[in-house]
């Protein structure tokens, strides 16, 4: 969804099933990896998944829509057929060739340790980065999303007889039949100019427009290009223009950035055009028409995702060759006009003018986002530190969500945030307090800056509430039960009933709702036991803080009701990092294995905080029994295994509750908490080398990573 680095490190999950390398004929699934140009939210590449999925489901190598919303979801599912994993270049915001080649070089490194059947290539930089890597190589590989033509990127020899193990689905992009459409909408108009940012997708568009201008082939004389990546150079541009011009082709505004370098959002640009630009324009997609611009000969992202994997089922079970296998586009999509959009600019749309499809509303000035325009404030309370592993992943999911959903207008607020803690956006106000409980961890310490955060939230008034993870709930939740402003929780372990702040799961009762964790633990042992099937003991670490002690309680509660088939031989709880680390000394010689609760309040000799990282190399270099651990990023540093309760996931279903509840009115009374889908079984490779354990395919692992704190 979601720096390039670390998050695509993360999902280098090839030990992926206990499926053998096959072809769809033999029992063994076939195994597709996709590269995908850009991000999940670029509506072009939904589009596209769109038609990919439908395609999926439509030759059989997709069971049920289920799995088509567990791939949409993770970028990866396994069905009877398949396995498909999928991984996003993110070029539209990361445009540099520098950051393309690299992030090609990374993934060329996966799809390696993937060993696909088939690679799927979603567009240009996609194609032309990775696909040469693995060119003329015995993987076969289908591109989508060429623009113009498939022959330039020397992958294909011709579009007869492309020559390799290369073919795919190309874009003609209906550029004369969109200019067309245009000219009988608005008949006068004689003149226009290409509003393009200057990535590779729009400078392909520009240079095809100069093209067929000089054979004149366009129904109206192109009077001049703009393509820049600066946000204030185009808009200015544009309103210069509109004085100049007759109309306006919109080849390309995702590269678009503004005065700190970030992306500026496709609707931001919409919105912004649409209420300022007063002469008519065309495009070349659905997914333009739809947000507001007046018309376009659909190039559909649908057909060529469609079109991708019929050709892929040819390759794969029909036995056809890519290097004869001739590359196709797909037929042109409906002549599509805006309805709402021609009321602006004060046409009448009459049959005449050969309209297939139209669009009612400007979606970008129609969605809840842009409607609800009351300045409201939104405090955000977070258990923890900023710093802390778990609450990057909270922070991160918390502002995808509030960014999508229009808390946020753009990146640049989201940086911004971030780096202050406050930033006033369009229609909210947002700041963040931190009880920073991990490393002030006393029922003293807490009690305190919780009722000097409860001072700051009344002269605040905040309209809405975000509590993340327990201590903010257990010790702020009280003060704000029953009060006038909604309060959504994330991050609670185990039940959302236990502070007091909810009346049961189906029915809450109060001012208060949210999201909580389930806690993945006995699917974490059934992991650890696949991993090491010898063990029979464990023992419990625990620091003394609440999120330790929640999941203490939980393990301990599964050894009771015998869910637990290993034997408990004692349970540690201190926050005193010496007798932490001697006990577990201690230990490793009785029990076979450990469950590591947490880890993060433990304090040194002179009460100061151990960083996580000091922890876990300690443990590495000094323990010698398997270990599944219940905060699942620390699998990252070293640790062996757990089942992962995401952070981001938590925090992000929390941002969609908060819309719900602000925006759409929905009463937290009658809002049933929820808790997220289980996330992925992960196993760290160093820490099982280290332990003399071989990670297989059989132990059923969704995501293995290779490093830890010791590199």
């Amino acid at each position: 969804m979601k720096k390039f680095s670390l998050h695509f490190f993360i999902l280098t999950f090839f030990a992926l099933s206990s499926i053998c390398h096959g072809t769809e004929s033999e029992l063994s699934p076939v195994r597709i990896i996709v590269i995908d140009s850009y991000h999940p939210a670029y509506q072009w590449s939904q589009d596209v998944s769109h038609g990919l999925c439908d395609a999926l489901l439509a030759f059989g190598y997709l069971d049920n829509k289920e799995q088509v919303e567990a791939f949409n979801s993770k970028d990866y599912v396994e069905s009877s057929k398949l396995v498909i994993s999928r991984f996003w270049m993110d070029t539209k915001r990361k445009s540099s060739k520098e950051e393309q080649f690299n992030t090609a070089k990374e993934f060329t490194k996966l799809i390696k340790r993937f060993k696909p059947d088939l690679i799927l290539l979603g567009d240009d930089n996609a194609t032309n980065y990775v696909g040469n890597q693995f060119l003329d190589t015995d993987i076969p590989i289908v591109f989508w999303g060429v623009n113009n033509t498939p022959v330039k990127y020397g992958l294909v020899d011709c579009l007869e007889k492309p020559g390799h193990n290369v073919t795919g689905v190309y874009q003609r992009t209906y550029y004369k039949e969109s200019l067309e459409l245009l000219k009988k909408i608005v008949p006068h108009i004689k003149t226009f100019v290409v509003l393009s940012d200057d990535t590779t997708t729009g400078r392909i568009h520009n240079k095809a427009i100069e093209h067929l201008d000089r054979k004149g082939d366009l129904p109206v004389k192109l009077a001049g290009v703009v393509a820049t990546n600066d946000y204030e150079v185009w808009k200015n541009r544009a309103l210069e223009l509109q004085d100049t011009v007759d109309a306006f082709f919109i080849a390309s505004s995702n590269g678009l950035k503004d005065t700190k370098g970030t992306v500026v959002s496709n609707e931001e640009v919409a919105i912004w055009y649409l209420k300022n630009i007063t002469i008519p324009e065309a495009s070349g997609f659905r997914y333009r028409t739809e947000a507001g611009w007046l018309c376009s000969a659909d190039d559909s992202g649908y057909n060529q995702g469609y079109e991708a994997v019929s050709i892929a089922h040819d390759i794969l079970a029909m036995g056809f060759q890519t290097a004869s296998y001739p590359p196709r586009t797909p037929k042109r999509g409906p002549l599509m006009v805006n309805r709402q959009r021609a009321q602006m600019l004060g046409i009448t749309l009459t049959k005449e003018m050969g309209i297939e499809e139209y669009i009612e509303e400007a979606s970008v000035l129609n969605s809840p986002k842009i409607i609800a325009q009351d300045n409201k404030k939104i405090l955000i309370i977070d258990s923890y530190h900023k710093e802390y592993d778990w609450t990057i992943s909270m922070t991160e999911g918390l502002n995808s969500g509030m960014l999508e959903l229009g808390f946020f207008d753009n990146e640049g607020q989201v940086a911004d945030f971030n780096r202050n803690d406050v930033v006033n956006t369009s229609r909210f106000t947002i700041k963040k307090l931190w009880l920073d409980s991990k490393r002030h961890s006393s029922d003293g310490e807490i009690e305190v800056k919780s009722l000097e955060f409860y001072k700051q939230a009344k002269l605040f008034k905040p309209d809405l509430i975000f509590l993340n993870d327990d201590n903010a709930a257990k010790y702020l939740g009280p003060k704000f039960l029953d009060s006038s402003v909604p309060v959504i929780f994330s991050g609670l372990n185990n039940t959302p009933v236990k502070y007091g702040l909810v009346d049961n799961k189906e029915k809450p009762g109060h001012n208060v709702t949210g999201v909580y964790q389930s806690g993945y633990f006995l699917e974490g042992f059934d992991l650890l036991q696949r991993i090491a099937p010898a063990i029979k003991s464990f023992a419990i670490l625990s620091d003394g803080s609440t999120t330790s002690r929640n999941y203490t309680k939980a393990i301990e509660h599964l050894v009771q009701k015998k869910d637990l088939s290993l034997n408990l031989i004692e349970t540690v709880v201190t926050s005193d990092y010496a007798t932490w680390q001697s006990r577990a000394l201690e230990l490793q010689e009785k029990a076979d294995a450990f469950f590591l609760s947490h880890f993060s309040s433990l304090r040194d000799k002179a009460g100061k905080n151990v960083s996580t990282d000091e922890v876990v190399k300690w443990y590495m270099t000094n323990i010698t029994i398997p270990e599944t651990v219940g905060p699942g990023f620390s699998i990252e540093k070293g640790f062996l295994c757990a089942v992962l309760d995401s952070g981001y996931n938590q925090a992000y279903l929390a941002a969609h509750i908060a819309f719900d509840v602000l925006v759409d009115g929905l009463d937290p009374a009658t809002y049933k908490p929820r808790t997220p889908e289980r996330g992925p079984k992960i196993a760290n490779r160093k820490r099982a080398e280290i332990l003399g354990i071989m990670l297989t395919d059989e132990m059923g692992i969704d995501r293995i990573y290779e490093t830890s704190v010791l590199d």
